[in-house]
């Protein structure tokens, strides 16, 4: 074979393979503090999933779900009586679209839902699952708990960690309300000083 031909053959696999990593797509999702995950999303609600519905995305190459919420109480921003929302993933016949760390929702769940806007499109959840935090009722007390999201831990995870134990509504949307309003605060003394 000659060396002119084994350059090209040479060239052409390099190319190849080229376009078949730079077509690898991955979600990275960096991890968020609580004050972060506030002050990143732009609509904190609690809300009972009333639909779940997986639709191709407009130019087809993904499938998301739409989920719709009914708003029992708004914490942050300005939501209506109902909100959706996307997330990747679904099925839609026989197409299974599964995302790594996208949250999976059924109709009637309990959630806070942190959102994210951007721009004309439907907003997101924040950082994926980071920004879902369930609800459930005590069997014990009958008070409405919020559990933190279960997330791959970089370290080791250890039993009996507080940051893992759910706490009740009430002061979760007291956490929430508190640093939007310092978010509010720090905006409008930066507005001031102009």
């Amino acid at each position: 074979m000659s060396y002119t031909r084994r350059m090209l053959r040479s060239l052409a696999v390099v190319c190849f393979f080229t376009v078949l990593v730079a077509s690898v797509d991955a979600t990275t999702v960096v991890p968020l503090s609580f004050e972060q995950l506030v002050n990143a999303s732009s609509a904190v609600v609690y809300g009972r999933v009333a639909d779940v519905r997986p639709q191709w995305t407009a130019d087809r190459r993904f499938i998301e779900t739409v989920v719709s919420v009914d708003v029992i109480r708004g914490m942050k921003g300005a939501p209506g009586e109902s909100i959706a929302f996307t997330v990747p993933g679904g099925q839609v016949g026989r197409y299974l679209n599964v995302i790594p760390g996208a949250p999976v929702f059924a109709a009637g769940d309990l959630a806070v839902f942190f959102l994210t806007a951007h721009g004309a499109r439907m907003p997101v959840t924040t950082g994926l699952t980071q920004g879902i935090y369930r609800v459930q009722r005590d069997e014990a007390s009958g008070s409405m708990l919020v559990a933190p999201p279960v997330l791959d831990a970089a370290g080791p995870i250890v039993r009996g960690d507080v940051g893992r134990k759910p706490v009740s509504l009430a002061a979760f949307e007291g956490s929430v309300r508190a640093i939007s309003g310092a978010l509010v605060r720090r905006s409008a003394e930066r507005a001031g000083g102009r």
